[in-house]
């Protein structure tokens, strides 16, 4: 019997795991996983890797698994996440030890045939890399598949969903650097850290003997820990002996001397597909870095052989070009192209740095403002604009509001608005415009030097090009590149994920071919929404900027239920930085109201320790294990002015925890209470 208490139908929200494996690819795509087909039965993945995972979405996985139903679920690891594959008795024992003394605990636990695989997510910055082990030689240690490591999804062949208690990878639990470090010691390896530079430095002319003679005494001292360490080796070899026959037979008389040699013609078959090997190249350096690992030098080994082998010296020396050299001669196909002596002509291009809204947007700039639906995007744009309009800081001639996402009244009210203020207000099926010949009019701006000082606002950028499509989302932004070069503004309003990142923000939709080739960027999410004051709060976050804007910038503006839009329009105001921190930290408090008192009735009851606390908030709250464990260690302390709880380690490092003693009106302490 499992250890974890619920399954992939506990909580209630969590949508059960379809049976068939076109519905399951797009299920596990969802929750985050970069899926990958698979040949049925094997481990064999139907595609190569990366043409596959480059554009990766819902419509290019239906397409695939509609031509091939029977096709297996698997997916490409990546870097962002881990997982630990226990193939025995004796390494579940180990792997459930070492949670218990991390006190971590999976959210997404797969049954295997022969045992579990452990879903985490990595702390950025950690560092790790997969690792494979024999189970026969090797019972108690446990296998690692992250970066580009492939793992079989349920329901594929012998793989089921033991336990799942959040909807999406991003709210798996994190581990950090200490908790790769152990169980890669617990494995007898030394803990994971990124190659260093170690260089060889080879001679103008190397005979190949030689070569071949370095390349055996490297790989003699290696030993066979997995796949993983094997294949890396047969890489190494193919690159260094270029697939040659000498180079084979290196590789046959290494593999010769593990339990898993199964004859040459194995080898032969996976020499001859290096040829075509799309992945990490690896040079005879990685032997060097591998043999240091075993604990042994790679240059004594190379010097046994060969005493030619140094590490490399590096010194800067000064350049011999002549200071004068003409690039740009007319045999240089380039030269057609050089802007030398038109200096003058590109400074009549630009124009002054000015802010257009607020201080989100400069003039000359484009800029994309990431926003739900209902959060005050356009509203917000609109009152900035006007305010801008009204200071003379922008000439509102040339502004043109392009609005394709709106209702006939709502259009009707906005141009009202416009018409006051003096810019023009553009909706498609209204005197020809038609959002499909927007490109059409922006290059005809561009090739007739019309672009220079127009500010245009699109609304919303979904209208204008498929951000889901890499290929029209780049080509779209090519232009409004070019539009910006000669001078425009574009000010794009989008949509966000509906799903948030790990750390609750809000994630931009789409490509990001977009962000890559704007400026700038930001994402506004709602930070207050509050009936007792009749006011949102709104935040915009900047995560991508050129140039002077702010890097976060709040408003607020009215709910009143019967408001026309220009009421609200003249309701939005600026919030203040101070201001903005004291709603948040209300916000904050009202939100953990609830969690808190279950935290202290749990406490109250004798559950105490940190994993078992929090799993248990979890199920009493619905809310995921990782935000029990937030609310936890937000009001862990000593002050009972803004800590809940304190705890004492207890054996093998366990956190108990108990409930802070609160100072009442007559001076004796009690727990005190809590309120929203």
């Amino acid at each position: 019997m499992s250890k974890y208490t619920g399954s992939v139908h506990d909580p209630d929200n969590l949508s059960p795991l379809p049976g068939d494996y076109p519905s399951a690819a797009l299920y596990w795509f969802k929750y985050g996983f970069n899926v990958i087909p698979l040949v049925p039965g094997t481990k064999q993945t139907a595609v190569k890797w990366d043409p596959w995972l480059s554009g990766l979405s819902p419509a290019k996985i239906a397409a695939h698994w509609a031509e091939h139903p029977d096709y297996e679920v698997g997916c490409i690891v990546g870097e962002g996440f881990i997982v630990f594959d226990a193939d025995s008795p004796a390494s579940i024992a180990a792997l459930a030890q070492l949670e218990e003394v991390f006190e971590i605990a999976p959210c997404l636990v797969v049954k295997t045939k022969k045992g579990v695989h452990h879903y985490y997510g990595r702390v950025p910055g950690s560092f790790a890399k997969s690792d494979a082990h024999s189970t026969e030689e090797h019972p108690d240690r446990i296998d690692v598949k992250t970066g580009r490591a492939m793992v079989v999804l349920p329901p594929s062949t012998g793989k089921e969903i033991e336990y799942q208690d959040v909807d999406h990878a991003s709210e798996l639990t994190e581990i950090g650097q200490d908790v790769i470090d152990a169980i890669f010691r617990h494995n007898g390896r030394p803990a994971p850290r990124p190659p260093t530079d170690v260089q060889v430095k080879r001679a103008d002319f190397m005979p190949s003997s030689e070569l071949l003679s370095r390349l055996k005494a490297l790989t003699d001292r290696i030993h066979r820990y997995g796949y993983h360490d094997w294949f890396t080796v047969v890489v190494v070899l193919h690159h260094e002996t270029g697939g040659g026959a000498e180079g084979l037979d290196l590789v046959d008389d290494w593999s010769s001397r593990g339990r898993g040699y199964k004859g040459r013609s194995d080898i032969e078959a996976l020499w001859r597909s290096l040829g075509k090997h799309t992945g990490d190249t690896y040079t005879i350096s990685t032997l060097a870095y591998m043999v240091n690992q075993e604990g042994d030098d790679w240059l004594e080994v190379c010097d046994s052989v060969e005493p030619q082998f140094e590490r490399c010296e590096f010194s800067a020396m000064e350049s011999t070009v002549p200071a004068t050299l003409d690039v740009a001669t007319p045999s240089n196909p380039l030269a057609k192209y050089s802007l030398r002596g038109m200096g003058e002509e590109i400074k009549k291009m630009a124009v002054a740095e000015v802010h257009v809204l607020g201080e989100l947007a400069l003039q000359g700039q484009a800029t994309v403002l990431y926003a739900a639906p209902n959060t005050g995007k356009t509203l917000i744009t609109l009152n900035l604009l006007i305010e801008s309009i009204r200071v003379g800081r922008i000439n509102a001639e040339k502004v043109y509001y392009l609005n394709v996402d709106d209702t006939v009244q709502g259009l009707i009210t906005k141009q009202a608005i416009a018409d006051e203020f003096g810019f023009h207000m553009i909706a498609e099926g209204w005197r020809d415009f038609t959002v499909s010949a927007f490109l059409a009019d922006l290059k005809d701006m561009i090739d007739n030097d019309t672009a220079h000082g127009v500010i245009i606002v699109l609304d919303t950028l979904k209208k204008f090009t498929n951000l889901m499509d890499k290929g029209k989302s780049s080509h779209f932004a090519k232009f409004v590149r070019q539009f910006v070069l000669k001078g425009g503004t574009l000010i794009a309003l989008a949509h966000t994920n509906k799903n948030p990142k790990s750390d609750g923000k809000p994630q931009f939709s789409g490509t990001s071919d977009i962000v890559d080739d704007f400026d700038c960027a930001y994402t506004l999410r709602v930070v207050s929404h509050s009936d007792v004051s009749g006011e949102k709060v709104v935040e915009f976050e900047n995560f991508k900027r050129r140039g002077n804007v702010a890097p976060v910038a709040s408003y607020s503006y009215t709910l009143a239920r019967n408001a026309s839009y220009l009421e609200l329009l003249l309701s939005v105001k600026p919030v203040d930085e101070q201001s903005l921190e004291l709603i948040k930290k209300a916000e904050e408090v009202k939100t953990d109201a609830e969690v808190i008192k279950v935290v202290l009735a749990c406490i109250a009851e004798g559950i105490n320790t940190k994993m078992t606390l929090a799993r248990e908030v979890k199920q009493r709250s619905g809310i995921s294990n990782k935000a029990a464990l937030q609310v936890i260690e937000k009001y862990i302390g000593d002050d009972p002015g803004q800590h809940w709880w304190t705890f004492e380690v207890g054996a093998r490092g366990a956190q108990i925890f108990t409930v802070l003693a609160r100072p009442s009106s007559d001076g004796a302490g009690d727990s005190g209470s809590v309120t929203g």
